[in-house]
């Protein structure tokens, strides 16, 4: 985005889009630029200009008829120099940019957070606007790991009917949760709570390759580093080529001995039993 080149005529599907677009070039190329053209009574048409006084603009204004947006007019050649304190760069559009790794570490501290945009876009940030774009961005992890979980049912299902003869088992923690009716005579109704423990998978193919393998099987766990933790406890054969063979495992919330029974019971189970 440094040495982007605006096309003029280059559509936009929403000013949103367009907004975004120009904050992206404002904070890789470290130009202050700033929109003159977006009140409520010319919310059809935005004009972008440098702030240092350059003869760089930008003139995007709505098409007639659609909901996408054109570039009408643009000059785009700087005479400034580059500005460390950007002020279109926000929280919001931060936050936007550190999901990614708010997903792979939860824990990400405020001054690796600032180091991060000093070095990759050059940058200061005040410690406020760090803080308050990791909330945004944690706040949207915890979200979307939440979202992903309501729907922990849906996968099982998909699971068995893309893949029939497979075992897939999800096992959860009930609990009641009493709501009162407040301003009534009545009592409060209940309802169960229910919060995700464990997960076994074990496809049908490699069940039935393990029968045909020799009969070594190898048991390891392993931490999950997601925003929830966990281990992954799994269970590894050996193929004719003496090659590992994944056969199953689990998602549990930790690696106990009641855990690993679990486990070891399904996996029994799966290949046939006590008497196998």
């Amino acid at each position: 985005m440094e040495d982007y080149k605006w096309e003029l005529g280059l559509y936009f599907l929403s000013r949103i889009q367009f907004k975004e677009a120009v904050t992206s070039y404002v904070v890789n190329s470290g130009r202050n630029l700033k929109f003159t053209k977006n009140d409520k009574r010319r919310i059809k048409r935005i004009r972008v200009i440098c702030k240092q006084g350059c003869p760089w603009v930008a003139y995007c204004a709505k098409v007639p008829y659609e909901e996408s947006w054109q570039l009408r007019k643009i000059f785009d050649r700087h005479t400034c120099s580059r500005d460390h304190k950007v002020t279109l760069l926000s929280s919001k559009w931060l936050s936007e940019k550190l999901k990614t790794s708010m997903k792979e570490n939860p824990k990400l501290k405020l001054n690796d957070i600032r180091e991060r945009v000093q070095r990759k876009w050059n940058a200061t940030i005040s410690k406020a606007m760090t803080c308050r774009a990791r909330k945004f961005a944690k706040s949207y992890v915890e979200g979307s790991f939440k979202e992903q979980f309501k729907r922990i049912y849906d996968y099982s299902h998909e699971l068995i009917r893309s893949n029939p003869g497979s075992t897939v088992k999800v096992k959860v923690d009930e609990n009641e949760a009493c709501e009162n009716n407040v301003g009534n005579n009545v009592e409060g109704t209940r309802r169960v709570l229910k919060t995700f423990q464990r997960m076994y998978i074990c496809f049908k193919g490699l069940k039935e390759s393990f029968l045909q393998c020799r009969t070594i099987i190898g048991l390891d766990g392993c931490f999950l580093k997601g925003y929830y933790g966990g281990q992954i406890l799994a269970a590894i054969g050996r193929d004719p080529n003496d090659q590992m063979l994944p056969i199953c495992f689990a998602v549990v919330e930790a690696e106990t001995r009641d855990s690993w029974e679990w486990f070891l019971h399904l996996l029994i189970s799966d290949l046939g039993g006590f008497s196998v």
